[in-house]
């Protein structure tokens, strides 16, 4: 019953600016609209830098906008952001892009959480609610649209998304929350940080969520709305720092057990005398735990170098997604502060993967509705890259980036070029104008080049032959992959504004234009016929099998534009007011005899929504009380007439609104929030039809979160 959207990612970050300024959580929550002066992002350049001066379109969602929108999941908070389609699928379930296709297995958006990739690489994507981080460890999301495959290698064709979380001394200390609402949702928590000795600090979390798959009253799920989904999430970390050095260890992990239900086909030749068709109820698990380090070294003359490693092991035991891997990961940046009046970072890393995708046997070939074979299944995954990024002010008011990333992988055997180019030219002291070009590819991945998918129907008396004998039938549908396939690449041209006034206000403009080579497509290559004559169900005469076999290939490359606009105004120091306008147009080309005269398969890959908005208004009323509301609205799709005439297809209309008011009577005391989400859509979808999305119901919750490190227990 689940369906898993992926949509890809990976990361790396530098040591956060945030966890090096003297913050706690509780500051955080309460700062005032920053000035985009004073805003540090490190996602677009590897170094910290004021946002006023990165020349690409970034955007920081904030602590205190994420906990005010009362988000329960990274998926949820990323629709703050301009330039993101957030699709939710079901309860548990996302599909989030960045300026291009929304849909499952995208591999155009990278994400990572303090350095580590959350991407996983054995189904190409995000499991949005497997990310391992709490909610109330993050310090600020940075989100960068376009392409930063120099800066940080594959997958950052569209864009990245950089979670930066909270060094061990900002970190929650003393805190339980809990968490009750409708549809039976039940959130746990508990944090705790200390200092160790004069320069550590060590802190850590534990969270458990229950909740229901799915927040509708559908016809499909009634019989199933007993199921749940447990997920446990916990971490610790600690930070040491002293003179010029800055080390952080971290380790933690998530694991999500699912009641779910399955089914399988039992044809009458492999299973003699057995039900047809069969369900059974079961669970499955998924999991991912990770261990790493960090280490900073600041040199006296401003130089800095930069080393960290990780090690990551994730499983998965669903009978449609039976994998797993260990992942090691390698990086290290150095960066030379003054070069001739100029900076210059460079560095490599080293990726390697140890996959094992599950193996079936030659029945399970026939009666799983649906499983991914190969030859291989296990394989060591490898990846090497060089890079360099170069800053050079030309005079006072005009800054150039030049860089490239060399990457190799053992997929392919090929070394893939990601440069860039990109200018920032100070207006004023509160304007900017920024320009950037840069290329950026899709890390190859296994799912395509030597993998198959089977899809597999089975009826019995299901068809009949010119003499009118019945057969049992069986229909398996199987998409290959292809090694010769052109590796997927994005560039992207970008101009954009940025103006401010102070903590008042930020007022940022975006527009871009690229093309992305290489899309992948279906291609029929031959239908299989076989007859096994007898040991059939009775009335038959034999199993008639039909084998429709696809190969994936690349003919399809495609334009898209559009832009961005966002502003986050403060009239007045208790209320913000943040509304961002997102616009994006793709259009599909196609090269090849699969083009023909056939458009539909240019034309299917323009189905996407057109229009997106949303806005968030935090009024901090006194010290007691908060209120917050937030709107989503994204525009319905328009089908072009050689596509599909199936409404099936459309993406709907979303437009839904969230609301909290906190209250809190003393800081010994818990604060009581309540939250409601999706108002104004209840039994929504967001989701085209054709896609057997499930509907969104209003959800709301009750949270009392007490901070009992306030408390003075000597009274």
């Amino acid at each position: 019953m689940r369906f898993t959207l992926s949509i890809a990612a990976a990361l790396t970050i530098t040591v956060s600016p945030i966890a090096t300024a003297d913050y706690d959580l509780e500051s955080l929550l309460e700062l005032p609209l920053c000035s985009l002066a004073d805003t540090k992002v490190v996602s677009a350049t590897r170094s910290a830098q004021s946002l006023v001066d990165v020349a690409a379109s970034v955007h920081v969602i904030t602590a205190k906008e994420i906990n005010r929108s009362g988000a329960r999941s990274v998926a949820d908070a990323l629709a703050l952001a301009p330039g993101l389609h957030v699709a939710k699928y079901s309860n548990y379930d996302w599909g989030v892009t960045a300026r291009g296709q929304n849909q499952a297995l995208s591999n155009n958006l990278l994400v990572m959480v303090d350095g580590r990739s959350v991407f996983n690489p054995m189904f190409s994507g995000v499991d949005w609610d497997l990310i391992p981080v709490s909610m109330d460890n993050i310090a600020q999301i940075e989100v960068v649209l376009g392409p930063v495959g120099t800066i940080w290698g594959g997958n950052a064709v569209n864009g990245v998304i950089n979670i930066i979380t909270l060094d061990a001394e900002s970190a929650p200390s003393g805190k339980l929350a809990v968490k009750e609402g409708n549809y039976d949702y039940s959130e746990y928590q508990i944090h705790e940080s200390t200092s160790v000795g004069e320069y550590g600090y060590l802190s850590g979390y534990f969270e458990f969520v229950d909740h229901k798959p799915w927040t509708s009253d559908e016809q499909r799920v009634d019989p199933l709305q007993h199921y749940n989904v447990y997920t446990e999430r916990f971490g610790a970390r600690f930070d040491y720092q002293k003179l010029a050095h800055t080390l952080s260890v971290q380790a933690g992990g998530i694991r999500s057990r699912e009641d779910y239900l399955w089914a399988k086909n039992q044809p009458h030749f492999l299973f003699p005398g057995q039900p047809s068709f069969v369900e059974f109820d079961t669970e499955t698990t998924m999991q991912e735990y990770f261990t790493g380090l960090q280490h900073i070294y600041d040199v006296e003359n401003g130089d800095s170098w930069e080393n960290k490693v990780w090690l990551t092991y994730s499983s998965n035991d669903g009978t449609d997604r039976n994998a797993s891997f260990w992942r090691f990961d390698l990086d290290s940046h150095y960066t030379i502060d003054d070069l001739w009046g100029t900076k210059l970072g460079f560095g490599g890393n080293v990726r390697i993967i140890d996959e094992e995708l599950g193996l079936y046997t030659a029945s399970e070939q026939y009666s799983m509705p649906y499983l991914r074979i190969t030859d291989d299944a296990a394989f060591l995954n490898q990846s090497y890259g060089i890079y360099a990024n170069w800053d050079i002010d030309l005079g006072d008011r005009t800054k150039l980036t030049l860089g490239n990333r060399w990457q190799y992988n053992n997929l392919t055997y090929g070394v893939e070029a990601q440069p860039q180019i990109r200018m920032s030219y100070e207006l004023s002291d509160s304007q900017r104008l920024w320009a950037g070009w840069g290329r950026a590819v899709v890390t190859p991945s296994r799912l395509e080049l030597s993998t198959t998918f089977h899809e597999n129907y089975y009826v019995e008396s299901g068809a009949h032959d010119l003499t009118d004998r019945k057969y049992d039938y069986i229909a398996s549908y199987l998409y290959q992959g292809n090694e010769d396939l052109g590796i997927e690449s994005v560039e992207t041209y970008e101009l954009g504004y940025r103006f401010w006034d102070g903590n008042d206000i930020q007022l940022s403009l975006s527009g871009f234009y690229s093309v992305h080579d290489n899309i992948r497509a279906l291609k029929g290559i031959s239908v299989e016929r076989l007859v096994i004559v007898g040991g059939s169900s009775p009335g038959t005469v034999g199993t008639y099998i039909e084998r429709y076999i696809s190969q994936y290939i690349d003919p399809l490359w495609s334009e898209t534009m559009g832009g961005e606009a966002s502003v986050k105004w403060q009239p007045i120091e208790q209320l913000q007011v943040n509304a961002n306008y997102s616009y994006k147009r793709i259009v599909g080309h196609c090269k090849g005899s699969i083009c023909g005269s056939n458009d539909a398969v240019k034309r299917q890959i323009e189905n996407q929504p057109n229009h997106f908005v949303n806005a968030q208004v935090m009024w901090d009323i006194s010290p007691e009380w908060w209120v917050s509301s937030t709107m989503q609205y994204v525009s319905e799709s328009q089908l072009h007439r050689d596509f599909i005439d199936d409404p099936s297809y459309i993406w709907p209309k979303v437009l839904s609104f969230d609301a909290a008011i906190s209250w809190q009577a003393a800081d010994c005391l818990p604060r009581i929030t309540a939250s409601v989400e999706n108002l104004g859509a209840d039994g929504s979808k967001e989701y085209p039809d054709s896609l057997r999305s499930f509907e969104n119901g209003t959800q709301y919750w009750l949270t009392l979160e007490w901070d009992y490190d306030e408390v003075d227990w000597s009274k």
